[in-house]
């Protein structure tokens, strides 16, 4: 009995701190991409939709996916993050986030530029 009134006080002595869960980022952004080759330049602009998960707890950031981004700054005003070739960054007082990413192939060099704005909210129904 005593055993079991135990296990009951830790149980409801976690319930009174509450968990710091993830948070679902979905992003609405502008992108710019650019391509820039031995016969010249073209670009283009597209709306979409960039989806992250922030875990302050544990002060990592990854896409909705699961891949991880490589945290280099992570504070209550900022988020810096990196995977491969690409950069982003989270400005956490105005909800916004910037990226860059720039790829080379042969002569073909592509370039994106993308930025909007973020909301945070429930994560869709898998």
């Amino acid at each position: 009995m005593r055993r079991e009134c135990i296990v009951l006080l830790f149980a409801l002595a976690d319930l009174s701190h509450p968990a710091l869960a993830r948070t679902y980022l979905k992003c609405a952004t502008r992108e710019v991409v650019i391509v820039s080759g031995s016969s010249g330049e073209s670009s283009s602009t597209k709306e979409t939709n960039v989806k992250f998960w922030v875990d302050d707890a544990a002060r990592t950031v990854m896409f909705a996916d699961g891949t991880a981004l490589t945290a280099t700054r992570f504070d209550g005003n900022r988020i810096s993050a990196s995977r491969d070739n690409s950069s982003y960054e989270f400005d956490r007082r105005n909800g916004t986030v910037s990226y860059a990413t720039s790829t080379t192939e042969g002569r073909v060099t592509t370039v994106i530029v993308g930025s909007g704005r973020c909301e945070s909210g429930p994560a869709p129904m898998q």
